[in-house]
């Protein structure tokens, strides 16, 4: 992967409760997406058309001459193409797909999972999009395009360890589309996934310390956008019996830093429903790093200093 720490990628349409065919389905698969850990292999690959064919297109910015395409091995998605650096993207009468990643090459340990599993997510939409589409005309609906948009980006990097931020955004015939975010946390060397519990010191995971800034920087953000530090209506309870700050259902991703190789801080993702209406949309909330540094492994300490900038909200 590349070493350079990249901004991060603009931010997708809220989740929504979806209406519709798609529900159950979507909501599998987004699961999938935020389980980047997940080892298990697709064995209900998805027919193609033929003559249908996935592009696949540079997104990086260095100039040096490409790996010749090679054909991707993924089950149910004859015609694939791979650069070694590429956007991959599809589009048919019942699906517009694309999916982008940082600049890599095909062996990235890092990458080859996220790119193998962007492959088997189109594989599925397409399945199921195409029958979805079938139904819709065998009844007499309204046709509908499902659309299914994946983005990872580099955030930081220190020692072995890289973060990555990724957003998902699906459309798939409901009132509106679904968006997540979702971060990636891993060993370069090897690929290995790490969650940011995993780092801290067991008997500390999650520490007051953490879950209270957390809680405090929602209040920050809820009186900004909303004028009340509330959780639907409900004033906002940091910890103890009624707490309903959901740390559990945050997505969390190591923050670059003002010094060159450290990780300044943590990101913390709420998809809107998490803890607030759809219409208040998703919250991002940094954390400085002296927050929990007494708290890590010793193994991770040395990777942390300085300052972690906010990241903008779109």
């Amino acid at each position: 992967m590349s070493d350079e720490t990249e901004s991060k990628p603009a931010r997708k349409a809220p989740v929504a409760a979806l209406a519709g065919s798609g529900v159950a389905i979507g909501a599998a698969l987004l699961a999938v997406f935020i389980s980047t850990s997940s080892k298990k292999d697709k064995t209900d690959p998805a027919a193609t058309d033929g003559g249908e064919m996935v592009s696949v297109q540079s997104t990086g910015t260095e100039s040096a001459p490409q790996t010749p395409p090679a054909t991707s091995d993924t089950p149910g998605v004859d015609g694939v193409t791979a650069t070694t650096d590429g956007a991959i993207s599809y589009s048919d009468a019942s699906l517009t797909f694309s999916a982008a990643l940082p600049p890599g090459a095909e062996t990235d340990k890092v990458l080859a999972p996220l790119r193998k599993q962007a492959l088997e997510m189109l594989a599925e939409y397409k399945k199921n999009a195409a029958a979805d589409l079938a139904e819709r005309k065998r009844i007499g609906a309204m046709e509908m395009q499902w659309e299914l948009q994946i983005e990872w980006k580099q955030l930081a990097k220190a020692g072995n360890l890289v973060s990555l931020e990724g957003t998902t955004y699906e459309f798939t015939g409901g009132a509106h589309g679904m968006g997540t975010t979702a971060g990636h946390i891993a060993r370069v060397d090897t690929g290995e996934e790490l969650t940011f519990q995993s780092m801290l010191i067991a008997s500390r995971a999650p520490s007051p310390a953490l879950t209270i800034a957390i809680c405090e920087g929602l209040k920050t953000e809820k009186m900004a956008r909303i004028q009340s530090a509330t959780i639907y209506d409900e004033p906002i309870v940091c910890a103890g019996a009624t707490a309903n700050l959901k740390t559990e259902e945050a997505a969390y991703a190591l923050a670059p830093s003002n010094e060159a190789g450290k990780f300044g801080g943590l990101y913390v993702f709420y998809d809107p429903y998490a803890v607030g209406s759809y219409a208040e949309g998703a919250y991002t909330l940094t954390i400085p790093q002296q927050v929990f540094a007494e708290d890590l492994k010793p193994e991770f300490k040395k990777l942390f200093g300085g300052t972690a900038p906010k990241l903008p909200e779109n």
